[in-house]
């Protein structure tokens, strides 16, 4: 069996992030320091006058930073009528499961993703989806992750879409952008332009109907195989948290 890393970076930068976030690292010698003040200790008492390194960090929506899984309750207060779970609620069951790859790498810049384009992709595979499949949307805008375009071109999933897949017996689904929406400044163009419904269209029918989806996932291009793989891709469990996040990996039998 081998191992494929779907997983971007959880890092501290504006090319790769739309939160503002800042990470500091400490050495050794600085946190020996500081433990040795905390505990009443001399940096003499650590071995080699080092304690354990580390990081403080602060910021915007810190486990929507990286590859990460969006709960209901980031959706929204309620789904289905019902208060939404929060990440450490999902069941794990629907985190490992059968992998299928929809390529959508020929879609426009800032254009929606549509049921046409999912029936489409999965007919060029010969694949019908069956319900629990875990369905990742590949754009290849994970290649232009410390560009401009980045944050401002890919295309997104529309409701109707998310919808479609939801039905078929969807719970989880992913992207390899860091929206699994068009982006943010093509939605805000749209709304100001008359058309209300296109903001954040597949994150709110989170509301209507019960999915998760991931985002920021890459190298999906590197698979050998667009369905026929497991996936896995279990969320950190923060309590009432509205996200949590993953190392998403795919793993092929050879």
């Amino acid at each position: 069996m081998k191992l494929y890393d779907l997983s971007s970076y959880w890092e501290a930068n504006p090319m790769a992030e739309p939160w503002r976030l800042n990470v500091e690292f400490s050495s050794s010698e600085e946190q020996a320091e500081l433990m040795a003040e905390r505990l009443g200790l001399d940096t003499d008492d650590f071995q080699d006058r080092m304690a354990m390194s580390g990081e403080h960090v602060s910021g915007e929506f810190l486990f929507h930073v990286g590859t990460h899984v969006d709960a209901p309750f980031h959706f929204g207060p309620l789904c289905e009528g019902e208060r939404a779970k929060t990440i450490d609620e999902l069941p794990l069951d629907d985190f490992y499961g059968d992998g299928v790859v929809l390529d959508m790498r020929h879609k426009e810049p800032r254009s929606g993703i549509n049921v046409e384009d999912v029936k489409a992709a999965l007919e060029e595979m010969n694949y019908t989806i069956k319900p629990k499949d875990i369905v990742l949307i590949m754009t290849g805008f994970d290649k232009h992750i410390y560009t401009e375009k980045y944050l401002k071109d890919q295309p997104g999933m529309t409701g109707e879409a998310t919808e479609w897949l939801i039905d078929q017996g969807v719970k989880l689904m992913g992207i390899d952008a860091y929206t699994f929406d068009r982006p943010f400044g093509a939605m805000v163009e749209s709304v100001k332009a008359g058309d209300k419904s296109a903001l954040f269209p597949a994150h709110f029918l989170g509301r209507k109907k019960e999915y998760y989806h991931i985002e920021k996932l890459a190298n999906l291009d590197k698979l050998p195989k667009r369905h026929g793989f497991k996936f896995c891709a279990f969320p950190t469990k923060v309590k009432g948290g509205t996200a949590g996040s993953v190392r998403a990996v795919a793993m092929i039998e050879e």
